[in-house]
């Protein structure tokens, strides 16, 4: 019936996120002994693994980006050399019935049965992948096969979140839940490494926001209370019923890491959105500083992905928390299209020199990474000579800020292959150190994922 509705209200179908590099895949391969061009530093023992969203079966014309099936990517690296590739659907939700294999079972959270598309995370070794609006992890091996549908035994009665941090000096793993049990709040959830809950505040919200990220600093978790909302009769034109949202108050929230619903400070802001936070600290004054790639507004005309209305660029939020103000403003700090912001990790929610992105346009896609220096305000880029790049992670190797790998899947369109590439971040105008090219597969532009040691 939905389909039919679709069919005869509207005027446009999603074809720029069902084009390569954005087009799903639709077998699970496995290679091993790749080919490497370059030299793997010996001192990477691990998994690169990133998610990202991939329709299992028929695609509708009407299809979101964002609501595809999970996939999947993994490459195992070992004493220089690349042991394997291997991608593999999240068999969760419809993936089971549509590729017919068996539903591994778990507990369904916030009546949402999904396949996480979004990111990967670890308690206590294991890997899961995961996705926002209330739905259930999937936990995965080490292969990266589906192994079932988790809460972490209860512990997660309303789902996980697409975009958790982790606190470099504890190890306490911080995420922003929402969904449809939870009406028109948000759930702050802390957790040690080994998934045992240390707070949960509900915190009311100004709607049914769409909450894709969230922030730390040293004392507080942040909270993005913005203008892209839930909307069922948006599903009359898409598969994912999100939209913009002018009229809906815009706010930032800081949430004490031990506090509770009361302790919740509220700023307002201009309204906008924003899917991804580069960073947030404190000032010795004690104000908050966060970093965030901020849409001017999205889902408002494009309703299959969120680059077709207004390019991201790098807003800086000030929250003066030792005076009464209650509104805070933006300031650009990198006024260029980019977005999926990434950091060295061991600086997650302290003050920062360097931070990392994608170039963010639609036509053409991702076409080159960015090192950005706030300090001094400058701006490195690397193409990949004609690649597009999916998000990078940092991997540290040394005690400077600056000093690490960047690994990330960079498609080559015109060989129509997907490489993995492993780059000196001091050295990011350079080739890569290493690419590790995938037989015969390419890997689509997708969400995110991370480096997990051996």
């Amino acid at each position: 019936m939905l389909h039919f509705i679709r069919k005869y209200t509207n005027s446009d179908t999603n074809h720029r996120y069902q084009n390569i590099p954005f087009a799903p895949v639709k077998k699970e391969q496995t290679y091993e002994n790749l080919d490497v061009e370059g030299a793997i530093p010996k001192d990477l023992n691990g998994l690169y693994v990133r998610n990202g969203p991939n329709p299992a079966g028929e695609i509708s014309p009407y299809q979101h980006y964002f609501s595809g099936d999970g996939m999947v990517h993994g490459i195992y690296l070992k004493s220089g050399s690349a042991k394997w590739y291997r991608n593999r659907f999240v068999c969760a939700g419809e993936v089971p019935k549509k590729l017919g294999k068996s539903d591994l079972g778990g507990p369904v959270t916030g009546g949402l049965d999904v396949s996480p598309n979004t990111n990967i995370v670890a308690f206590d070794g294991q890997l899961y992948a995961t996705i926002e609006a209330g739905a259930s992890m999937v936990a995965l091996s080490d292969l990266l096969e589906t192994q079932g549908r988790s809460d972490l035994n209860g512990t997660l009665k309303f789902g996980f979140t697409g975009h958790h941090k982790i606190d470099p000096v504890d190890g306490d793993i911080h995420a922003v839940t929402y969904g449809q049990k939870l009406g028109k709040n948000a759930l702050y959830q802390r957790l040690t490494p080994q998934g045992r809950l240390k707070n949960s505040v509900k915190i009311p919200l100004t709607g049914m926001t769409q909450i894709h990220d969230m922030a730390i600093t040293e004392n507080y978790a942040i909270i993005l209370d913005m203008n892209v909302v839930f909307s069922l009769t948006t599903l009359l034109k898409t598969t994912l019923p999100i939209k913009w949202d002018e009229n809906k108050e815009c706010r930032i929230g800081l949430v004490p890491k031990s506090g509770n619903a009361h302790d919740v400070r509220w700023f307002t802001i201009d309204p906008s959105y924003a899917y991804h936070v580069m960073n947030a600290y404190e000032t010795d004054k004690g104000d908050v500083v966060l970093d965030v790639s901020r849409y001017e507004y999205t889902s408002k005309h494009d309703m299959f992905g969120p680059l077709g209305d207004t390019p991201p660029s790098i807003y800086r939020y000030v929250l003066p928390v030792n005076n009464e103000v209650k509104h805070a403003g933006a300031q650009p700090v990198f006024n260029l299209p980019l977005d999926f912001p990434k950091i060295n990790p061991y600086i997650e929610g302290r003050d920062y020199r360097y931070g990392y992105a994608v170039e963010a346009t639609l036509e053409p896609a991702f076409k080159r990474a960015a090192k950005l220096d706030f300090h001094k305000n400058t701006v490195l880029y690397q193409d990949f000579n004609g690649g597009m790049s999916s998000e990078l992670t940092f991997i540290p190797k040394g005690r400077e800020e600056d000093d690490g790998w960047l690994i990330g899947f960079v498609f080559q369109p015109e060989l129509q292959r997907s490489r993995l590439v492993i780059m000196d971040a001091r050295d990011f105008e350079a080739d890569p150190v290493a690419s590790i090219w995938i037989p015969d597969q390419y890997v689509p532009i997708g969400t995110h994922g991370g480096w997990f040691p051996a």
